[in-house]
């Protein structure tokens, strides 16, 4: 988002969800220092679950997609350099 980019997809599958639902409330609530490069406000456009099957050395085996779209809003703060 600090490049001009005003909507992110996060895509995560099977065990990496939970890191993927952290890090949009992290977004969200402008937590921590990833926030420095965030618009003012960050909002979770959509929620969409689903299943993929995946190839794996075992055979064909379905794992679960979560997919969290979202949006920034306003000005993102410039850094300052001391």
């Amino acid at each position: 988002m600090e490049d001009g980019d005003r909507e992110l997809q996060l895509v995560a599958r099977g065990a990496t969800i939970s890191r993927a639902v952290d890090i949009a409330e992290v977004c969200r609530r402008r937590n921590g220092h990833i926030a420095q490069g965030l618009p003012e406000t960050v909002n979770i456009q959509q929620l969409k679950c689903e299943s993929e099957e995946v190839e794996g050395e075992s055979g064909v085996r379905t794992v679960s997609v979560l997919r969290i779209d979202l949006e920034g809003v306003g000005d993102v703060p410039t850094t300052q350099e001391n």
